[in-house]
């Protein structure tokens, strides 16, 4: 089953990942989001991945980050008593919504010990259950055939190693399982001012490597996973960071935030460039956002 407008998909190309101009490890990314913790939470509550948004006038991040996993979700359909994993989970918002909904069993990975402990601390889903963990995707220790069910939102940017990403996912899926993900892609060889702003990016952003569409099907297959579809959703998404731009502008001035963001600004004054190299980024066609369908093979 696929969802509305999304398209089978295959291709075998060369690999071109784009590589960050320095090494970023796991503990790089953990401590990233640790030191920032405060500014996504003031910024974006308990949701630190991009919405769908109908119109440019709808800035409901609830609304919005609810849109992009509902589309995710719909080709998976978990039910009561399945087993889901949330690679990257975050303050784990999405976990908690997919085992009230669907009543599955949901274990969220995050390499942020700050995350994790917030996550850790939320009471109970009211149906289903949520177990939430620190710890590397790459280095996991679940058992083969773990889950029915995975789920990946932007964390598949911040692996080192991407295609033992997916070896890691065909190893802990169930024969047949399948799994959603969403995450930034590239152009195959970009050149001249698009590939400043990709590495601008990857350094401000703690991604080791950005890889194209044709990179990932290729690991897919190489690790035993079929695509099944994708999508491209980079217009639907685009809009998040006007609604950050509008966050910031209007939290800035409150004493509790000023400090810290002056403080911020000072130890990465690069940091201020991200929004509109972003939405530059993307308008150009230098870096697309793609969501797409894996399922294990038996």
């Amino acid at each position: 089953m696929v969802g509305p407008g999304i398209t089978s998909a295959r291709t075998c190309l060369p690999f071109r990942v784009l590589r960050s101009p320095r090494s970023i490890t796991p503990t790089d990314v953990g401590t990233h989001y640790d030191r920032l913790d405060w500014f996504y939470r003031a910024l974006w509550g308990k949701h630190l991945h991009h919405g769908l948004w109908d119109t440019k006038d709808d800035h409901s991040v609830e609304k919005g980050t609810t849109s992009l996993l509902e589309l995710l979700l719909a080709p998976l359909e978990p039910g009561p008593g399945s087993r889901v994993i949330d690679i990257g989970c975050g303050y784990g918002a999405d976990a908690r919504r997919i085992a009230e909904q669907s009543g599955a069993h949901v274990t969220g990975l995050t390499i942020s010990l700050s995350q994790a402990a917030r996550a850790q601390a939320e009471p109970p889903p009211v149906r289903g259950t949520v177990q939430i963990a620190h710890g590397d995707w790459l280095q996991n220790n679940f058992p083969g055939n773990s889950f029915d069910y995975g789920l990946a939102i932007e964390s598949l940017s911040h692996m080192p190693d991407k295609e033992a990403f997916f070896f890691e996912l065909h190893r802990t899926l169930l024969p047949g399982g399948r799994a959603a993900l969403a995450c930034w892609t590239v152009a195959p060889d970009p050149a001249g001012l698009e590939h400043l702003f990709l590495r601008y990016l990857c350094l401000e952003g703690t991604l080791p490597s950005l890889g194209t569409m044709a990179d990932y099907d290729q690991f897919a297959e190489n690790a035993g996973l079929s695509m099944t579809a994708r999508r491209d959703l980079t217009q639907l998404v685009e809009p998040t960071w006007g609604v950050i731009a509008q966050r910031i502008l209007g939290t800035l001035p409150k004493p509790r935030f000023l400090g810290p963001a002056l403080g911020l600004a000072l130890r990465r004054p690069l940091l201020v460039f991200t929004i509109p190299i972003m939405i530059l980024a993307y308008r150009t066609g230098a870096l697309r956002y793609t969501a797409f369908w894996l399922e294990k093979r038996s």
